[in-house]
């Protein structure tokens, strides 16, 4: 019955919302983030909150390229990975705008643990504008490290994930 009603009260929520336009060609996405970050269980990295800044350039109205950075420590280690984003933003119809995005990660683990490695990412998200400059966006992402940083005959493969909620200033709209 609980889900129904958060269901019904979400689904007002959106189609109530004014509509937006598309993004425009050439504009700007800078922002600030808190994220979960979960780094494989066979990493000696303790999962954790922490915080990042990410920063995006609308190649066409439906097509960004972004940047993020992000840092978490944990028991003495720390994990920050950077990924290199392609985003399909999905022509809004509301205030809410859903994006998906693929793209290049290069993860640094420091702290009483150092290695690197690199693979590649997913991510999929919601960007709820309050006004033309500000945003709400919600997203999550998973990487897949083919060459793990702590690869061993019991270990091939890394995968992280990772949940952010920020906020964003939309630039050149």
């Amino acid at each position: 019955m609980t889900f129904r009603v958060l269901l019904l009260v979400t689904a007002a929520a959106v189609t109530g919302a004014l509509p937006a336009t598309a993004q425009k060609q050439g504009s700007f996405e800078v922002g600030a983030f808190a994220a979960y970050l979960n780094a494989d269980n066979s990493l000696p990295v303790g999962n954790a909150v922490g915080f990042g800044v990410r920063g995006g350039f609308n190649a066409t109205r439906f097509l960004a390229v972004e940047v993020d950075y992000a840092h978490s420590s944990s028991e003495g280690a720390a994990y920050s990975p950077l990924h290199l984003w392609a985003v399909y933003q999905v022509p809004s119809t509301s205030r809410a705008e859903m994006f998906f995005g693929i793209g290049y990660v290069h993860n640094s683990y420091t702290g009483s643990y150092k290695a690197n490695d690199s693979g590649m990412g997913g991510m999929v998200g919601l960007r709820h504008r309050l006004n033309d400059k500000v945003a709400l966006r919600l997203d999550g992402r998973a990487d897949f490290m083919p060459e793990a940083a702590n690869k061993s005959y019991l270990v091939s493969y890394n995968g992280n994930w990772g949940i952010a909620l920020g906020v964003s200033a939309l630039l050149n709209r």
